[in-house]
């Protein structure tokens, strides 16, 4: 990867030598910088100094990226338009656009997209009021739309206040945040989508044939009209969400997923909380239907409702799987059981799962998943679930390694009887692994309860560049004197 010189000398120099130099070397891929708030400079992307600038610079520089190329985006708020709501964000094929800059970083790891927020908005006037509908009226339909093939990537941004209220007729009705119609694969990665609308289905997006990714990715606030609170997935979608929480989203039928028209979803360490179907379809969580097969696996979902048929989990159609799940204290109409994860209609296969009401069925429990702090918003296991160390290891998804906090699956906890499928360590049900606890004197390093001058010959022993060291108290990579106060802070004996 290179901060280009020239990005429009580069396109400038013909198709053919073009495509002879991508050839030749990887080089040619450009980093296009963008700014917001810069009121200097060139305005051609080429660098910090120069970065596109203004509120639509973010749509100029993803129109002028080609494949290869990524744009790196400074903390900021950015529009499509300045006033027409069916211009969108286009992510193009094997082109990465990055959010989380603070304009200078010289390497992508260097961004935190955490502290430096940005903001993709549909609110156009900059006149919304959340709990005024009528404010939302002049907004972007579609807050980012993809070319058919692109396997491209959107990563650390927030997208807010979409309102796809259009005509159906040019699909203006569907998606308020994203979507994607044909054949599209796009990864959104540390993106926020966040008090998105639209009229028929997919508040946060709606799919149709395509299979994009969502990774580490939050939904919430969003409407979806009458299908899919956050997403409308239609006809032959394979759409993959790993590590994703879904809260407070509604729609009339499916509160925060619907799946139909053979639809193949795999959701994967993910938290359903507060979501709601309001209308007579049901699926406080999720919905699916019309041949839908779903792989679902340490899912917690809890607290979600519905008026209607399901405050959890409601499969109409279809055959999928549910293994390592947490379904416990959603409401609804109906028995206990019928909150949990109900079948009316498809096949659901439930195994190592704690569904509240749920009898039967090889490795599920039905006892309360003794959440640390639910009223407080934190659905990790306590030290006593009897959601510990009883899941099926065979179960989670090749390749995943950590849970929803990015921690490490398959931790033993002494404490919590093995249970569950698979050799030990066994994997937790539900979102999150529960880890063990902190020693409680970790400059102790021999175990003796007290701290002293072995310890102190062990830090010692350790000074320098040490990345991973025991003795690396505050995880910087290196032992020395910043380690050494909190050894001597902790002298004696342990607490």
């Amino acid at each position: 990867m290179r901060t280009c010189t020239s990005i429009v000398a580069l396109r400038a120099i013909g198709p053919s030598l073009a495509i002879a130099t991508a050839l030749a070397t990887t080089v040619h891929a450009a980093t296009i910088h963008v700014n917001a708030n810069l009121a200097t400079g060139a305005n051609n992307g080429t660098s910090w100094a120069d970065a596109y600038r203004g509120p639509q610079s973010l749509k100029t520089a993803m129109d002028a990226a080609v494949a290869g190329d990524e744009v790196w985006v400074v903390a900021g708020v950015y529009k499509a338009s300045p006033a027409t709501r069916t211009v969108s964000h286009v992510l193009k094929n094997n082109v990465k656009v990055y959010g989380g800059f603070a304009g200078g970083e010289t390497m992508l790891s260097q961004r935190d997209w955490v502290a430096n927020v940005t903001v993709i908005s549909g609110d156009l006037s900059g006149n919304d009021v959340i709990t005024t509908p009528s404010t939302y009226g002049d907004n972007s339909y579609h807050l980012v739309t993809a070319a058919t093939g692109t396997l491209g990537l959107m990563d650390g941004f927030e997208l807010r206040a979409g309102n796809a209220n259009g005509a159906s007729a040019s699909n203006l009705d569907k998606g308020g945040a994203i979507i994607l119609l044909t054949s599209q694969s796009p990864t959104f990665q540390h993106c926020k989508f966040i008090d998105n609308r639209c009229t028929f289905g997919g508040g946060a997006g709606y799919l149709n044939t395509s299979s994009p990714k969502f990774l580490d990715c939050v939904f919430d606030l969003n409407q979806g009209g009458s299908f899919g609170g956050a997403f409308d997935s239609a006809n032959s979608t394979q759409p993959t969400f790993e590590r994703c929480i879904f809260t407070n989203n509604r729609a009339a039928r499916a509160g925060a997923l619907e799946f139909f028209g053979g639809s193949q979803p795999k959701v994967t360490n993910c938290l359903f909380v507060g979501n709601q179907a309001t209308g007579t379809g049901g699926g406080g969580a999720i919905w699916l239907g019309s041949s839908s097969n779903g792989t679902f696996r340490n899912l917690t979902i809890t607290g979600n409702s519905a008026t209607s048929n399901a405050g959890g989990v409601l499969n109409t159609g279809g055959t999928s799987t549910f293994a390592n799940v947490i379904s416990f204290g959603n409401t609804g109409p109906g028995t206990v059981a019928d909150n949990g994860i109900k079948s009316q209609g498809g096949t659901s296969t439930v195994t190592y799962s704690n569904v509240q009401g749920l009898m039967s069925g090889t490795g599920n429990i039905n006892v309360d998943p003794q959440f640390e702090n639910p009223v407080g918003g934190n659905y990790r296991l306590n030290a006593t679930s009897p959601c510990i160390d009883v899941g099926s290891n065979p179960a989670v998804p090749v390749g995943t390694t950590t849970d929803l906090d990015g921690n490490a699956r398959f931790i033993d906890i002494p404490s919590a009887p093995d249970g569950g499928s698979g050799t030990a360590p066994i994997v937790d049900m539900g979102a999150y692994e529960r880890q063990p606890a902190p020693p409680a004197c970790p400059a102790d390093f021999n175990g003796d309860d007290v701290v002293n001058g072995n310890d102190l010959g062990a830090l010692l022993g350790s000074w320098g560049a040490c990345v991973g060291c025991a003795a690396d108290f505050n995880d910087d990579g290196v032992v020395d004197g910043n380690d050494l106060g909190a050894l001597l802070g902790a002298w004696g004996s342990c607490p």
